[in-house]
């Protein structure tokens, strides 16, 4: 009976609205004071940072162990990949680290509580979610611009490399000036020297940049709009 009484209690904290913000302000806290060690400090507001990350961290293991009791079975627990996710990432932050241990490492197992931010927002977590169903669709969509972009890169070559050898010297150059095109990202750049020597490179460059560019990656982003749908009717 007090066992079940427990797991009543623990389970209200676990859910009310205000221990769920205060979660969500810790981790916020905590990518904050992450962000401002990077600056020049003083020592005062060091060691107040440093004060503040122990309770931070505190604050993680004591919710982690709240969300734990409150699961009815223990072994549902670590079934959901969010809860083996958060315990980790608190696993992580509470290595203990020697006096001889790198700041350096200190600091880098201290920004992967950021990612708790992710388990903590309902939307961010049916986002990722989404992606991870999305995987296998979109690994096609990314084939099909592998194929184009291998099938350009290729004419791009034989057309271009004795006029522009530093962007169309061979295969593997020109994928990479494609990739920058494909980004939109200065692409004009790379046209204007080739329109100079031949008229019709706009040709070249305005038909990849519609297939690979907009039609592809607006697919991409049409299969992640399919799921994140199918997943909000099925919820």
């Amino acid at each position: 009976m007090l066992n079940y009484f427990s797991k009543d209690v623990f389970n209200s904290i676990k859910e009310h609205k205000l221990f769920q913000l205060i979660v969500i302000v810790a981790i916020v806290l905590s990518a904050l004071m992450v962000g401002a060690s990077t600056f020049e400090l003083n020592p005062t507001f060091v060691t107040l940072f440093k004060v503040g990350d122990v309770f931070i961290t505190l604050f993680f293991v004591i919710e982690i162990l709240i969300r734990f009791i409150a699961e009815p079975r223990k072994r549902q627990f670590f079934k959901s990949g969010w809860n083996v996710f958060d315990s980790l990432i608190v696993l992580v932050s509470v290595i203990p680290l020697g006096p001889d241990s790198s700041v350096l490492l200190f600091r880098l197992l201290r920004i992967f509580r950021v990612l708790r931010l992710i388990s903590a927002v309902p939307e961010l977590k049916r986002l990722i979610e989404a992606l991870l169903l999305s995987v296998n669709r979109v690994f096609y969509v990314t084939l099909l611009l592998f194929i184009i972009l291998y099938i350009y890169a290729s004419f791009g070559s034989i057309l271009f490399s004795n006029s522009d050898p530093e962007r169309w010297g061979d295969l593997g150059i020109a994928m990479i000036t494609l990739v920058q095109v494909l980004t939109l990202s200065s692409w004009e750049q790379v046209m204007l020297p080739l329109q100079n020597l031949h008229w019709w490179s706009w040709i070249y460059f305005f038909s990849f940049i519609a297939l690979g560019s907009i039609t592809i990656l607006n697919l991409i982003v049409a299969v992640l709009v399919d799921v994140v749908t199918s997943q909000k009717a099925k919820d």
